[in-house]
């Protein structure tokens, strides 16, 4: 019996995702690191800091934060340890706001309040470009 190849695998429905879709999840998970990186309580790690203590080298964490390569579960578990976070945080889609700035925390908490969904926000977002465009 003849084996599949990746491609006829995904296209068979076999619960694959779209090729398209794993790269914005890969995309988003190298965001996600170079934000918790960058902006990460008591001032920025680098990126060499991070890949010593996840046991990677530079280029591959580099490449990782590019959305260039798919690490493993194991090497995003190292990052996420490194980084003084716990893997699940790697994954959050909706981070906090910065919590030393008063008037993020106002913002996010009327997000929530009133449940405003994407196309909300981006609604929101136009109004306020508006009222603070340059003239």
């Amino acid at each position: 019996m003849a084996r599949k190849s990746k491609q006829q695998a995904a296209s068979s429905g076999g619960g694959a995702r779209e090729p398209g879709l794993r790269r914005e999840v890969i995309e988003a998970i190298g965001r996600r690191i170079r934000s918790l990186r960058i902006d990460r309580r008591g001032g920025k790690i680098t990126q060499g800091e991070i890949a010593r203590k996840a046991h990677v080298s530079v280029s591959f964490l580099s490449m990782i934060e590019r959305g260039e390569r798919s690490p493993s579960v194991e090497t995003l578990d190292e990052i996420a340890g490194a980084l003084g976070v716990s893997l699940q945080e790697l994954f959050r889609s909706d981070p906090e706001p910065t919590e030393s700035n008063p008037a993020f925390r106002r913002l996010a908490d009327f997000v929530r309040s009133r449940r405003l969904g994407r196309n909300d926000l981006v609604r929101l977002l136009a109004v306020a470009e508006a009222i603070f465009a340059d003239d």
